[in-house]
């Protein structure tokens, strides 16, 4: 019996197009627009909370379709409170993008909240409780940690994505057409309805999301998209083996979710923050390298048919087909991503070698500081401290240290040359440092002299290091009497000269 399907199917269009005709009204007149910035591709205003006209069609039409008809209301009570459950955690996803689209919200409490949902979830059994959907290679425990890793990845990963007019509607569109159609054909038939009815709400959407954009999703629609297909995933994988249940929506979701994996990768290889903005990803990349915006997506919709289509030509295959399927649609993705520029082997590779020799730089300096500092808080003398000032130079290869002190009304200097230095070529970099006087017990002023051959980001965590010495080991922390008197008395008076 088809017609309840397209019934469901066209019912969410319609409200979808309705509704996102009402938020952008309402958007425009609140002043709701999405800011312009580097990342950013629209050049005009445009409102961002596109997603409550893909929520609203999606739970309208669905519910209205349990509660006032009896056919669809038996298939969906096959799923039982597991419906139940992905509405009110859908929503509560929902509602977190909403408060980031209207008011903004740090990734951090996205995040968190995204965890709590899928905890939540877990907690209700919905959970990846064993592979190929036999008990010898049952999960246990690694379950819980799987599941709510399988949520996140996917709700991030369409997230992402939305960085283009129709991209991530029209790769969500993809996935719910082949979830849909495959879950008809092995008798999953609530599956099938709800996919059709977020197919519907988001072919509404596109109506005014395709370039150029009337309206965004926002994050309320793509957390909400991406959410709603991780967890209704898992559903559909509890009826069927589990590997396949989920390896569909997987593949089909296989552009967001690598080209997520490798922007995490980048801004670790790059040492910033996972949460932090770049123009990295493989939309951006495209209309960099001077495709225009709507050709870069429907290259990304026709890579995303193929991918899915090789998932569902998966389903079916037996006897180690699926498996060369499988690989073919990876080294697919993988081509289009290195085409893109976005997958660099040897610039990975580069960095991986530069981030491990800089760990341990660090921690040779750190092993330096540690042993330099005792030799500090052995000084009892003034010659003791300017000896460890000495050591300290030649450990962190500066070429020359000057200071300045104040010895009653006199003022006076004194140099160190580091010897290992000797007459090299190299530029130097001259650094004067006026000291605090609550901490500088006489000491004013600090002169070094280091050559540039390092990056300057090494030259800086080091002098960072001496100036750290010298706030916690001063003149000040010298023995008081050793001020009354000329803190050079019973030294080799050579110390007064350049050594």
């Amino acid at each position: 019996m088809i017609v309840p399907y397209i019934v469901i199917f066209v019912a969410a269009v319609v409200v979808s197009l309705l509704v996102t005709r009402v938020v952008i009204h309402l958007a425009r007149s609140m002043r709701l627009y999405d800011s312009r910035g580097p990342r950013k591709v629209h050049v005009t205003p445009t409102p961002r909370i596109g997603g409550v006209g893909i929520f609203v069609a999606m739970m309208t039409v669905t519910v209205v379709a349990m509660v006032f008809d009896r056919y669809m209301g038996n298939i969906f009570a096959e799923l039982k409170g597991g419906l139940i459950v992905l509405f009110a955690t859908s929503a509560f996803i929902f509602l977190v993008g909403l408060v980031d689209d209207l008011r903004g919200m740090r990734a951090t409490l996205k995040l968190l909240g995204q965890i709590i949902a899928a905890v939540v979830v877990c907690s209700f059994g919905i959970r990846i409780d064993t592979i190929m959907g036999v008990d010898w290679m049952g999960l246990s425990w690694l379950s819980w940690p799987i599941t709510i890793l399988w949520i996140l990845a996917i709700t991030n990963a369409v997230n992402l994505i939305d960085g283009l007019d129709g991209l991530s509607a029209g790769i969500c569109s993809a996935t719910c057409a082949v979830i849909a159609a495959f879950s008809i054909y092995t008798g999953q038939l609530a599956m099938g309805m709800l996919m059709l009815g977020l197919l519907g709400s988001l072919v509404g959407f596109l109506f005014f999301n395709f370039n150029p954009a009337k309206i965004f999703m926002g994050d309320s629609g793509s957390m909400f998209l991406g959410f709603f297909l991780a967890t209704a995933s898992l559903l559909f994988a509890t009826k069927v083996a589990t590997l396949m249940g989920l390896v569909l929506p997987a593949l089909a979701l296989g552009l967001p979710i690598f080209d997520m994996f490798l922007t995490v990768v980048r801004r670790v290889l790059n040492r910033q923050s996972v949460f932090s903005a770049d123009r990295g990803h493989i939309h951006h990349r495209l209309v960099d390298s001077g495709l225009k915006h709507h050709h870069a997506v429907i290259l990304m919709y026709l890579v995303t048919l193929i991918i899915a289509g090789a998932a569902v030509l998966m389903m079916v295959l037996r006897g180690g087909g699926e498996l060369i399927v499988f690989i073919v649609a990876l080294l697919l993705l993988m081509s289009v991503f290195r085409v893109a520029g976005v997958l660099r082997f040897r610039k990975m590779f580069t960095q991986v070698q530069e981030n491990l020799a800089r760990s341990r730089e660090v921690r040779r300096e750190r092993r330096q500081f540690e042993s330099i500092s005792l030799r500090f808080r052995e000084a009892w003398t003034f010659e003791q401290w300017w000896k460890a000032v000495r050591r300290m130079a030649r450990r962190m290869d500066f070429a020359r240290i000057t200071i300045t002190y104040r010895h009653g009304s006199e003022v006076r200097t004194m140099t160190y040359t580091n010897p290992s230095t000797g007459t090299c070529d190299d530029r130097l970099m001259h650094l004067n440092i006026p000291v605090r006087k609550e901490v500088g017990g006489g000491l004013e002023q600090v002169e070094i002299e280091v050559p540039v051959k390092e990056p300057l980001e090494t030259i800086g965590r080091r002098i960072s290091l001496f100036g750290r010495l010298l706030d916690e080991h001063s003149l000040a922390d010298l023995p008081a009497e050793l001020g009354r008197n000329d803190p050079l008395a019973g030294t080799d008076p050579r110390s007064k000269e350049t050594v």
